[in-house]
């Protein structure tokens, strides 16, 4: 039976890898320091109540971190959030009920992602975003949203009647800052522990182009009068294709850096006065820029998502290519050596440009040695034995006027060549139909094997089998010798077979 401590437990949704002591302190200090500024941060943008706010990164802060750390750093979260709101209301019950609200947030916004959405690497799949964005964004800040709230209530910070005002606020603020800053976080993450990606990426250069790009648009479109750019219309549309343009290069990494540069302008262009949604009643205009950014980070994220895999995927059909090549070769010098062993070459002869291909083996089996050139039909013709040639081309000839011979097997047929020097060899040769175009034969292919030694033994056998006398004068230095012996072998007479003799 595993223990805790095994294989399995490691591998369950929440058994994340327990750091070393030093490091765990580090890292709930590190934690609960950010979560604490950020929150107060986040609640200098309060709406309606001191303790809400529609700016709310410390909950992208919390779930990344416990993704990144491990379930153990939930007193970081809980001591953040709790120190926020008590050096805000200064009330301890209510902040021991909103810290106790953001923590749970917290942990289950990570366990939804870890068991849903492949936890810290949600964003490399747009099923796994939407996955996140619904199930760790928008369904684990009800969380820390209905809890808070019924603190706030209880502890006469709000009234009873307020509740969804105070509710959907606190709610959206949180989803938004898990949507926007989770990924940021992690893709951060990513890129300092794996500094070398597998795939190849943008240079500097590109980089720079798009943020300069993307801050020169987002400060064209949110910081300035409402009315001081054409008439008034609003250009926020603007600040999507820059946003597109890094998310779709750079990955998560480029998508969230650029969400995260637009928002930090809009939010403080809008609380100048400036930008497209200063026209909004106060209490509005955050509220209505925090949706138009959460919907522009979930596009991106998409987009970055998408790019990513059809990038991942040309890097394992690149590598796939690559393999199959090496195999390729492999197959093709193991087929190479296997010809050559059983003296089989190849051809094709194209019949609109009357041009031949051969393979290594034919060459010297044509008498051709290391020679080689482009072949046409005459190089093969002038050297098939003048009594074989009428039946070879004629074979070639009907091959060319049949476009029905390529559902039939090629049948195998010996011809004779008669090389310079005088020598003759014998070739086991096939013709098929190798390409049809419009009913017409456009291509015809075969092989031919050396089978000279096997024409020699056959022709001893049939003369032994006549009885005719060897004649090895014109066999290329086959005779008798090579053929296995069909007598009866001869046993050594011993003793006992002398004695009977002599009997």
């Amino acid at each position: 039976m595993a223990t805790k401590d095994g294989p399995e437990h490691r591998r369950g949704p929440l058994a994340w890898t327990r750091t070393p002591a030093a490091r765990l302190v580090l890292s709930l200090l590190a934690l609960g320091s950010s979560y604490f500024l950020a929150g107060k941060i986040g609640l200098l943008l309060a709406v309606g109540n001191s303790s809400v706010s529609v700016v709310w990164p410390p909950t992208g802060i919390a779930i990344a971190a416990l993704l990144l750390g491990g379930a153990e750093l939930w007193p970081a979260v809980f001591a953040g959030a709790f120190l926020v709101n008590l050096t805000t209301t200064g009330d301890l019950g209510s902040s021991l009920g909103i810290a106790s609200g953001n923590t749970l947030e917290a942990l289950v916004g990570a366990y939804l992602a870890v068991r849903l959405a492949s936890g810290k690497h949600a964003f490399t799949h747009p099923r796994k975003v939407l996955t996140f964005v619904l199930f760790s964004g928008l369904l684990a800040s009800t969380v820390a949203a209905t809890i808070g709230t019924g603190s706030l209530i209880l502890g006469h910070h709000a009234s009873l009647g307020s509740f969804l005002s105070v509710w959907t606020p606190w709610w959206l603020g949180d989803a938004i800052g898990a949507i926007e800053v989770t990924p940021l976080l992690l893709a951060v993450a990513q890129r300092v522990s794996s500094p070398a990606p597998i795939l190849d990426r943008p240079g500097p250069a590109e980089a720079l182009a798009v943020g300069t790009l993307t801050v020169i648009v987002a400060l064209l479109v949110f910081a300035r009068s409402p009315t001081a750019l054409l008439g008034g219309y609003p250009l926020i549309f603007l600040v999507i294709p820059p946003i597109a343009w890094g998310a779709f290069r750079f990955g998560p990494l480029g998508a969230t850096t650029s969400v995260t540069t637009v928002s930090a302008v809009a939010i403080v262009a809008t609380v100048a006065g400036d930008g497209p949604f200063a026209t909004l009643p106060p209490g509005v205009a955050l509220l209505a820029l925090r949706i138009f950014a959460g919907s522009v980070a979930v596009t991106a994220l998409l987009i970055a998502a998408e790019s990513l895999r059809h990038r991942r995927l040309e890097g394992e059909l690149y590598h796939a290519r690559k393999e199959l090549q090496r195999m390729l070769r492999d197959r093709t010098a193991e087929l190479d050596s296997a010809r050559s062993l059983a003296k089989v070459g190849m051809w094709s002869f194209d019949a609109r440009t009357q041009k031949m291909i051969w393979s290594e083996e034919m060459y010297p089996m044509f008498g051709y040695g290391e020679e080689r050139f482009p072949v046409v039909l005459d190089h093969a013709v002038q050297r098939v034995h003048p009594d074989d040639r009428a039946a070879f081309l004629g074979d070639v000839r009907a091959g060319l006027r049949g476009p029905e011979l390529t559902s039939l097997p090629a049948a195998p047929k010996r011809y004779r060549l008669l090389l310079p020097d005088g020598k003759v060899r014998t070739l086991l040769h096939t013709i098929q139909v190798a390409r049809v175009e419009e009913g017409e034969v456009t291509r015809i292919s075969g092989t031919a094997q050396d089978i000279t030694e096997r024409q020699h033994i056959e022709d001893e056998l049939r003369r032994l089998a006549r009885g005719d006398p060897t004649d090895d004068t014109g066999s290329e230095g086959f005779g008798l010798w090579m053929i296995p012996s069909i007598a009866p072998p001869t046993r050594t007479r011993g003793p006992a077979d002398s004695a009977g003799a002599d009997r």
